[in-house]
């Protein structure tokens, strides 16, 4: 029998206080405090893992301003810190908070008004970025900014990190689309963020409140240290984010634009409300271009010469990653399109074990075939020599490019299925410098990780010298998670010294200490000065990027703060391995796909409550398996069976096989549970209910997280303590029983068409024709 499980992470009076005061105002959203809510929130795609004290999800921009209006009255205002949250997925734990959440993603969804014509379109913050492409796509225009996780990363989300991807080179950052920001400051004030000339400028200063200092402040500061400022960022496309002083007046002094300032600012200066983001026309014509290559350095040598053919994209894939794809569903899709080439002679094989992805782009059909043909002549007239690309795959159809850019899509999801212990994580991956310093770059990182025998795998956009890095670590190991601090401040030197960035795609996030590395003391300084405008009382995601000037220092949050790792380790090895499928999700949120064209976990679709997702589902068990093992009435052991080793719970002086005793604790439990008592297993229980079986999480999700298999063994152990309904014991006996019945056909027959028969088995039982 498993033991009763409860939690030591109680909710503040001060914060019970507030929402209970939320309630009773206008705000009409979703306010919730249960552990496996909040649960669910401690997490995204990064190595932490922070538990907030409430989740609330707010349905309209007046609920927004209801919350931060609360948070600013007296009793509050010290007390209260809100993080905005919008679909997950960040990797540096941007969005993770010991305060309360506000979530956008379930309800603040929808497309406002298209534009056509004026080549616009309002949305609120929690529409995803395929959602809004497919609406658009009917009309020739989409939203040009492409992340890999573009079926669940929200608009609200890629502002906060000023995300970009595939194709930035072409079409730049988020902040580049963004015309109009819809904003509610820390204090429930709200303002609009539009290009100003200097007249409007100038009367926007003289408001009153929040919003006039922070358009004096920020003035200030850009145009007193503009000569600093223009020293200071590298002249790159993936400039740096976190306050981007760079572009407030861009190449214009008459235009200011705090839409650049918002854009990466990772939800510490303003809730964003609602969004006005340029539409781009859709190209015509597409070509996909699949180089390969036996080396990946051979690659990366390769990309500046790419570039000269001015292809819209280049993504690089090494070889861990096509390898992990043979595994995945993706690969039955691609696997003609990567394969080994032929010397001349034929008896050579070339193994393919890098790629890279090249897609052409235009209007013209005709000058778009010139430009991947001339290509092409030259990769044919070199592909026998060494250190070149071995052969390529040329395709214009539209359904092989759609699955070759699932493969890069897929790839971050496919590093949680490596094999072993260590996992290739996120916490230098977005580094970047100039392109033409990038291959000598790489050798230098890929020398610092192999003199700690680590192995890695690198991919992304060497087009613009961003070149995406995943060190396989083990972090339930002491010793490795000390190599997090160790290789980043390694890296951050690295990349100093070939002139480029820390972060130049996912936010700053737990990376934040690094600031005055990159921006130097004195901009630092204006930084602070910045969030002192916007935030004076440090209540929107504390301790992100930088904090108020008031502040005696700037307590940013550390490097090794909260780490997952920290909660793993906790749970007993041989759980840990009957149980990998849950213990291995890395949350990169696939099982959050909005489209419902897409074979995905039905009941997450259809509660919209993460808790009921794949990803929730293995949080929630990971989370059990962790209490389970810290509780001192239960002991693991290991035993042989019939069908080999398994981990099997066990109680110290257990009883269970005398059946009267396992009846008599299971009724009386059951009577608990009736009346109240808390048991963290009864949230997993609700969690598991609702899972169909369909399996579509071990098919869909790159990890292959197994909720059918863990579903199973949790409702097994979970009836060693609480009684099963009636009606499981009813189905598990039809089959007995319809081999009885089916001997007395007609009575048995007439009394189940009874009305009031027929009733009790569809909606008690749950069977019906």
């Amino acid at each position: 029998m498993i033991p009763r499980l409860s939690h030591s992470e109680s909710i503040p009076e001060i914060v019970q206080s507030f929402l209970a005061e939320l309630r009773q105002s206008s705000f009409s959203g979703d306010i919730q405090h249960d552990y496996g809510t909040r649960l669910i929130s401690s997490t995204d795609n990064s190595i932490y893992q922070v538990l907030p004290q409430a989740v609330v999800f707010p349905k309209n921009s007046s609920d927004i301003q209801a919350v931060l209006e609360l948070t600013a009255q007296q009793k509050f205002h010290q007390s209260i810190k809100i993080t905005a949250r919008g679909g997950g997925t960040g990797t540096n734990g941007q969005s993770l908070t010991e305060g309360i959440v506000l979530d956008c993603s379930r309800y603040m969804n929808r497309i406002l008004e298209t534009n056509i014509k004026q080549g616009w379109v309002r949305v609120e913050p929690g529409v995803v970025l395929d959602q809004l492409n497919e609406h658009l796509t009917p009309q020739e225009v989409f939203f040009a900014p492409d992340l890999s996780p573009s079926n669940r990363a929200t608009l609200g989300g890629m502002v906060n990190t000023d995300a970009c991807g595939k194709g930035s080179r072409i079409y730049g950052r988020t902040s580049d689309h963004v015309l109009e920001l819809s904003c509610v400051l820390s204090n429930g004030e709200t303002f609009e963020s539009v290009p100003l000339d200097e007249d409007k400028l100038s009367a926007y200063k003289q408001k009153s409140g929040i919003a006039g200092e922070v358009f004096k402040v920020v003035d200030q500061i850009v145009l007193e240290k503009a000569d600093l400022i223009e020293e200071v960022f590298p002249k790159m496309s993936r400039f740096m984010t976190g306050y981007n002083l760079a572009k407030v007046y861009g190449n214009s002094e008459k235009n200011f634009n705090l839409n650049y300032l918002l854009s990466g600012s990772e939800g510490t200066l303003a809730v964003v409300s609602e969004l006005k983001l340029r539409l781009t026309a859709l190209p015509k014509y597409k070509r996909l271009l699949v180089l390969k290559y036996e080396h990946f350095d051979d690659a990366l040598r390769d990309a500046q010469i790419l570039v000269e053919n001015d292809p819209a994209a280049i993504e690089t894939i090494d070889e861990k990653i096509l390898s992990l794809a043979k595994e995945d569903e993706i690969y039955l899709k691609i696997k003609d399109f990567i394969a080994d080439e032929k010397l001349k002679s034929g008896k050579k094989i070339r193994p393919t074990r890098t790629i890279s992805l090249l897609e052409f782009c235009g209007n013209n059909k005709t000058k778009l075939e010139k430009q991947v043909s001339a290509l092409c002549k030259i990769i044919d007239a070199r592909k026998n020599k060494s250190g070149e690309a071995t052969g390529y795959y040329r395709t214009a159809d539209p359904q092989e490019i759609k699955d070759l850019w699932s493969l890069r899509k897929k790839g971050v999801g496919l590093l949680g299925n490596s094999k072993g212990e260590r996992k290739p994580l996120p916490f230098v991956e977005d580094t970047a410098v100039p392109p033409e310093n990038l291959a000598a770059y790489i050798r230098e990182f890929r020398k610092l990780l192999e003199s700690y025998g680590l192995q890695y795998a690198m991919f992304g956009h060497v087009d613009v010298g961003c070149l995406h890095v995943r060190p396989a670590l083990n972090l339930k190991n002491p010793l490795e998670e000390g190599w997090i601090r160790e290789l980043s401040d390694q890296v951050v030197a690295l990349v100093k010294k070939y002139g480029g960035v820390m972060w130049s795609e996912h936010g700053r996030g737990y990376r934040s200490e690094y600031t005055a590395e990159f921006f130097g003391e004195e901009l630092h300084h204006d930084l602070r000065r910045i969030k002192e405008a916007f935030d004076p009382e440090n209540r929107l995601n504390p301790g992100k990027i930088v904090t108020p000037l008031s502040q005696a220092a700037d307590k940013v949050v550390s490097l090794e703060g909260p780490l997952r790792g920290h909660q793993d380790r906790q749970i007993a090895p041989e759980l840990q391995k009957e149980y990998e499928t849950a213990v291995n999700c890395n949350g990169n949120g696939a099982c959050f796909d909005y489209s419902s064209k897409n074979v995905m976990c039905p009941s997450s679709r259809i509660t919209r409550d993460r808790v009921h997702s794949p990803k929730g589902r293995a949080g929630m068990m990971r989370e059990w398996l962790r209490m389970l093992s810290l509780n001192p009435e239960r002991e693991t052991s290991v035993s042989n069976n019939s069908s080999g080793n398994k981990s099997v719970l066990t109680q110290k002086n257990s009883v269970a096989d005398n059946f009267f005793n396992s009846a008599y604790s299971k009724i009386k439990n059951t009577l608990r549970k009736k009346q109240g008592e808390y048991d963290f297993s009864h949230e997993v229980y609700e969690s598991m209910a609702g899972c169909l079986v369909c399996k579509a999480c071990v098919t869909q999700c790159p990890v292959h997280v197994n909720v059918p298999e863990f579903r199973s063994k949790f409702l097994n152990l979970y009836h060693t303590r609480y009684l099963r309904p009636l009606k499981d014991y009813l189905v598990g006996s039809t089959e007995t029983v319809g081999r009885l019945f089916s001997n007395i056909p007609r009575p048995v027959n007439a009394i189940l068409n009874w009305p009031m028969n027929r009733n009790l088995l569809k909606y008690k039982i749950g069977l019906r024709d």
